[in-house]
């Protein structure tokens, strides 16, 4: 797995010690825009020796020995796009499935809830051998980072898998984004649950 991080330039010592500690590289926006700065992260991962690319926004905080666990678990993923991370109070039309698929999974013993869906942009991997496409495709949408992955898994027909748990919590500080309904996150913006496994199984529930 290789690994990229999307900096913003009032989070750079935050970005440049993530980076570092997941042993990523770092793609700091230079003015050209949050979604520019996510593709540019995505092509620094495009052509690098690994099956798996993953890209982590910098205010992602990743469990102890993510690295370890993320290689673990990809080796069992049941799809080609993987989120680390499944959270609460955003988006809110989806918490009440993630709630049920998440007790679901429990019952089932199952370590992966399956949609269509990129709830979310603060850890994603990709099998390597996709990125070309989704960046072949990316520049014709205008959409956010993480509406723009799921319309592309549509388009392809490529379902998306949530680890249970997730292994990146995402830090519930003040947003640096721009949102397109100009209204302001006052939910908390944190994982449903975090954790790590000592192996990790492919058995999937769908939401």
């Amino acid at each position: 797995m290789i690994c990229a991080v999307v900096g913003h330039p009032a989070r750079i010592v935050q970005a440049t010690d993530l980076a570092r500690s997941i042993g990523g590289v770092l793609a700091l926006d230079d003015g050209r825009g949050p979604e520019a700065n996510h593709l540019a992260a995505w092509h620094a991962t495009a052509h690098r020796p690994a099956s798996w690319s993953c890209v982590l926004e910098d205010d992602a905080l990743p469990v102890t020995g993510f690295t370890e666990q993320a290689e673990i678990a990809l080796a069992a993923a049941p799809t080609p796009v993987v989120s680390f991370y499944l959270g609460k109070g955003m988006p809110p039309r989806w918490q009440h499935r993630i709630h049920g698929a998440l007790q679901l999974a429990d019952r089932e013993t199952a370590h992966w809830i399956t949609t269509s869906h990129v709830l979310h942009a603060v850890a994603v991997a990709i099998r390597t051998e996709l990125v070309a496409d989704w960046l072949d495709w990316a520049p014709d949408s205008k959409l956010p980072a993480d509406e723009r992955l799921s319309a592309w898994c549509k388009t392809r027909g490529h379902r998306v898998a949530y680890t249970v748990p997730s292994l990146v919590e995402h830090a519930d500080g003040p947003t640096v984004m721009r949102h397109r309904d100009q209204q302001p996150r006052t939910v908390p913006r944190i994982a449903w649950r975090t954790g790590t496994r000592e192996t990790w199984n492919s058995k999937a529930v769908s939401m």
